[in-house]
């Protein structure tokens, strides 16, 4: 019955996917276009929203009796690309606040107004953003090749399906209530996954 489920639902599924990994490596342009610090957390938020979602549904599309062979490393692919994500908007975050002399991380590392020395990360947030940039880049072609794996396998029913799908989530994301902020706790969700799962 299990099956059965996961395979009635599977186009609907990778409609989701699809649509929410399309509006995220979208959204990562713009963050990178963000000048100021609370403008640029908050793509990134909605960012990892959209990633995030789409690993949701990636993850449920691959529990049919009928995935792609590049489907589960693909899966792999985008918790990673996630991962880094979250990674960037912490040091992000954290960088702001290490040169806020009224943030208690600055007052922390430099008790007393006493400056030991200047506490910076190896890799900057821009060097960190590049990396995730070329992980969007890297995505690009395996997940077209996968698209087509699965349109190929799909009956004209399950085509129609997913192309209401695709096209319904496209219309809510486009409209700006649609937005979210992805939650500082959605990470553990795929952690515990990968780990249990």
């Amino acid at each position: 019955m299990k099956d059965r489920i996961y395979n009635l639902n599977r186009p609907v599924h990778l409609a989701r996917r699809d649509a929410f990994l399309e509006k995220a490596v979208d959204t990562f342009r713009l963050c990178r276009a963000e000048r100021t610090h609370r403008k640029q957390i908050r793509t990134i938020d909605e960012d990892l929203y959209y990633l995030n979602s789409a690993v949701d549904h990636s993850a449920l599309a691959a529990h049919a009796s009928t995935p792609s062979p590049m489907e589960p490393p693909f899966l792999l692919f985008l918790r990673t690309l996630l991962f880094t994500l979250y990674s960037v908007r912490v040091i992000i975050d954290n960088e702001h606040a290490l040169q806020d002399r009224k943030s208690p991380l600055w007052q922390f590392l430099h008790r007393n107004g006493k400056a030991d020395a200047e506490v910076k990360f190896a890799r900057g947030s821009e060097q960190l953003l590049e990396d995730v940039a070329h992980l969007i880049g890297m995505i690009e072609a395996p997940f077209r090749d996968i698209q087509k794996a699965a349109a190929e396998s799909f009956s004209e029913q399950d085509r129609a399906r997913y192309r209401r799908a695709y096209e319904g989530l496209q219309r809510h994301l486009a409209d700006s209530r649609g937005r979210r902020g992805f939650t500082r706790g959605q990470t553990f969700w795929p952690t515990l996954e990968m780990k249990y799962g």
